[in-house]
């Protein structure tokens, strides 16, 4: 298994991964809760930034939301809806949260 590094902030949380030591990093394990928490914390930025994404190609014409499979349009309206009611994902990229579809 790779080795993964830890960077931590003035704060001592995780601030970043490396796979390469650095100055102040220290080895953990890919398997630490602090390692899957701040993955976790990754995943949920980039799922937003694809939608973002998917709003703006739809928004743009590049292609109809109905051209996705009903399972990723099921999963995309199911996560838009749950926004729209509690906005515990915050916008990394600083979009509102007005509809497309």
């Amino acid at each position: 298994m790779q080795d993964i590094y830890i960077i931590r902030n003035a704060d001592g949380r995780v601030s970043g991964l490396s796979a390469d030591a650095v100055e102040g990093s220290e080895r953990a394990d890919l398997d630490s809760n602090e390692v899957q928490d701040f993955l976790r914390a990754l995943d949920i930025d980039l799922v937003r930034v694809l939608e973002d994404v998917i709003d703006l190609l739809v928004a743009r014409g590049v292609f109809r939301f109905t051209d996705l499979p009903s399972s990723a349009q099921d999963k995309l309206l199911f996560r838009k809806n749950l926004r729209s009611q509690w906005n515990a994902v915050p916008d990394p990229v600083g979009i509102d949260d007005k509809g497309l579809f």
